[in-house]
């Protein structure tokens, strides 16, 4: 593809962010994808949340993109209002993970920013646990496998 010369004059204010754009040798198509920023509503965009130089668009290092327990939780919030946010690091797929009804999500991940909820179960869970299994023995066996592993057999000779 040959590239073209794109000559742009603009100044954008962004309250006390102000961008210049220069001469840009781009091709026809975008460099930039479909889920970059600029294409969302006025007053959503951070730059300095992807790129630790704005000026020359350079990205964060990986590491520096980890979600706390709070994000976690609260993650819908952002994929619902527009889920190119999640698309700009994660494949569809990686919703999938969770999110395709084989597998319940743990609470300790759900509600990870509390402190009941670092463990799987809640503290009361040892003398619930009976009532769980009896009502649905399989729930069990999705975290903690088949019968005579040794988390069972540690109390249940």
């Amino acid at each position: 593809m040959k590239p073209i010369q794109l000559f742009i004059v603009a100044v954008a204010v962004t309250g006390a962010l102000t961008l210049t754009a220069c001469t840009h040798m781009l091709s026809k198509e975008s460099s930039l994808p479909s889920w970059h920023p600029e294409s969302l509503a006025t007053g959503r965009v951070d730059c300095t949340e992807c790129h630790e130089d704005r000026a020359r668009g350079v990205l964060k290092p990986y590491a520096a993109f980890s979600h706390t327990p709070v994000f976690v939780r609260d993650h819908r919030y952002y994929a619902g209002q527009d889920d190119r946010l999640c698309a700009s690091c994660h494949k569809r797929s990686f919703c999938y993970d969770c999110h395709a009804n084989e597998l319940e999500i743990k609470p300790s991940v759900m509600h990870g920013d509390r402190p009941d909820r670092q463990l799987v179960h809640r503290g009361d869970y040892l003398t619930r646990h009976q009532i769980d299994g009896r009502i649905d023995p399989t729930s069990c066996f999705r975290c903690h496998g088949r019968t005579n592993n040794e988390q069972c057999v540690a109390c249940h000779r």
